[in-house]
């Protein structure tokens, strides 16, 4: 069951109907699990970053090399959560030690309040590197 909570009445009353009907099942001895997450990004929030990204990568150079939309969007979602105080992640050696590979944040588990605040904060950070962005 997936049920998209709007305000606290509903939340209360969702929750106190589930709860009813789970209750006869615990008392029976069997086991539930029950996950709350937060709303998760939406298309045109994920379309609009990734265009701004598109845009940067255009435009911009790092290291002394042009790099892809991916890349810059690894390297803008790295410099986001450092700057937001996220945990951006790790880098760890390779199982066979020859290359590094790098663990942590990625967009798609971004939920509708990250998205915003990523989105917000690209634009801020491309407009002050002087690169031209249209929203």
């Amino acid at each position: 069951m997936k049920i998209t909570l709007h305000n606290a009445q509903q939340a209360h009353t969702t929750v106190t109907d589930v709860y009813q009907k789970m209750k006869p099942h615990l008392i029976a001895g069997r086991k539930f699990t029950l996950e709350v997450t937060s709303e998760i990004r939406s298309q045109p929030q994920n379309e609009m970053y990734h265009a701004i990204i598109g845009q940067v990568a255009k435009q911009a150079e790092h290291a002394g090399a042009k790099w892809d939309g991916e890349s810059w969007k690894r390297f803008l979602i790295d410099q986001w959560a450092s700057e937001t105080g996220r945990s951006a992640g790790k880098v760890a050696p390779s199982l066979d030690g020859q290359r590094v590979v790098q663990l942590g944040l990625q967009s798609r588990r971004f939920n509708k309040a990250d998205a915003s605040e990523f989105t917000e904060w690209l634009i801020c950070w491309a407009t002050d590197k002087g690169f031209e962005v249209n929203e």
